[in-house]
């Protein structure tokens, strides 16, 4: 039983020291002569490490909804929650603020914040009409934030709406597509859907495709929450057009990825794009591979490799990281039960509770309500196990989250609102999606 299985050499190809790559499996031995499945997260984290850097500009699109179904407490709330939001940016931080019922308009074009005047005034005008340009606002907004894009620029459109598009295109497909051109030019797309009339599948989706996060807001008096949620405090830009792909040596029958950040399949590949690598903010992802049996005799050094690669901001220049991930075999009853890596371990129950949810979101969609409260109690129970060898406080703590949510759902009278697993249980955990595998 070969040792080194804190997965092997580390290669830097003139990389600057506050970026790291870490790469590893969910455990240090696998059964020999059994089919295996295994695990490799991957983590590049990008701190200041001590080195002074200059926090990165934001550059902001809010997209609000002002169709007729926010009259009343809706509309007022947004217009407190807005000007509440872009009170609390820096003044060299630029906002947009784009508009659309029937018609789009752009209330406030894209400009610092210490230079917009009136900002209430301005939010006071913000009356409900008509229908919904969705797809229209979307582009406008998008065309406002390519003004003031730059290398180190932090470029985000936040879209709050609280019911489907009703005028322009309006397929889900359609507004994936489009969130995918914005995340391919390093715009990232957050989707805050309001009540219980938008389409969270749709929202969703955008968010994931363009890298940015979906929160579902039961009330009008939580959006100003859900603003400041996604306008935290400004990190550094240390990179940008940053590729992390994990390539197996050896496959056996199948590649999955787990999460909600969907990659491009290859047949021994996964490649994951991420428009920039901010400080202190790491890029995670969850992949597995399954080894046959006649495969897991010999230890094997280099069972995958996982490299990425980025462009410098302050010099465009390319750099890259590299790990080599070995897995070693065993048949000792002992070497196996103590040799599961309670970080992957970590990883895991969430991926398991992520699965329960898209899993009970499916059975909801085939009105099966008994089906979705089992598979919630399923993902529970499997995240509990998992802990079992480790009684890890962060595990317990995430298996605690989804009690919680059990115990409000099994009330007399009490439903499971689909809107609430497709949030990841009000953004508890990232959004569930479906298992991306490739395909053979």
């Amino acid at each position: 039983m070969a040792g080194g299985w804190l997965l092997g050499a580390l290669t830097a190809l003139a990389q600057p020291p506050a970026v790291s790559l870490e790469a590893e499996t969910d455990r240090k031995y696998y059964r020999e002569h059994a089919r295996s499945e295994v695990h490799v997260e991957a983590r590049v984290t990008a701190a200041s490490g001590g080195i002074p850097v200059t926090p990165a500009v934001r550059n902001i699109a809010l997209v609000l909804d002002r169709s007729g179904s926010m009259a009343g407490e809706p509309i007022a709330e947004m217009r407190r929650a807005v000007a509440k939001a872009i009170g609390v940016l820096a003044d060299e931080d630029f906002v947009a603020v784009v508009l659309f019922g029937s018609e789009v308009e752009t209330l406030i074009e894209s400009q610092r914040r210490g230079q917009i005047r009136d900002l209430e005034a301005r939010l006071a005008q913000l009356e409900p009409a008509g229908g919904a340009s969705l797809y229209d606002a979307l582009n406008q907004a998008a065309a406002q934030l390519r003004r003031h894009t730059g290398p180190a620029t932090i470029d985000h459109l936040i879209l709050l709406t609280d019911g489907p598009p009703t005028k322009g295109p309006r397929e889900s497909e359609d507004f994936t597509k489009l969130a995918e051109v914005f995340g391919r030019e390093g715009i990232v797309v957050s989707a805050l859907g309001l009540g219980a009339e938008f389409n969270e599948d749709m929202l969703s989706a955008m968010a994931r495709a363009a890298h940015g996060n979906f929160r579902y807001v039961a009330t009008p008096g939580k959006i100003a929450a859900a603003l400041e949620a996604e306008l935290k405090p400004r990190p550094a830009v240390l990179g940008r057009e940053v590729v992390l792909t994990v390539e197996f040596k050896r496959l056996s029958s199948a590649l999955r990825s787990y999460g909600w950040r969907a990659p491009t399949m290859g047949e021994t590949s996964m490649t994951f794009r991420f428009p920039r690598l901010l400080s202190d903010r790491p890029l995670a992802v969850l992949v597995s591979s399954e080894l046959e049996g006649f495969d897991a005799r010999h230890d094997l050094p280099d069972f995958a490799t996982v490299r990425v690669r980025w462009k410098a901001v302050e010099s465009e220049e390319e750099r890259e990281l590299t790990r080599v991930i070995p897995v070693n075999f065993s048949s000792d009853t002992i070497d196996l039960r103590e040799s599961l890596n309670v970080r992957s371990a970590r990883t895991g129950a969430v991926a398991l509770i992520r699965d329960g949810l898209q899993k009970a979101i499916e059975a909801l969609d085939k009105n099966d309500a008994r089906r979705a409260l089992r598979m919630l109690r399923t993902a529970r129970t499997e995240a509990r196990d998992l802990n079992y060898d480790f009684d890890d406080a962060q595990i317990n703590e995430t298996v605690r989250l989804l009690d919680g949510y059990l115990a409000e759902v099994q009330r007399p009278g009490a439903t499971i609102e689909r809107k609430v697993l497709r949030s990841g249980l009000l953004n508890l955990f990232d959004p569930p999606s479906t298992l991306v595998e490739a395909k053979r």
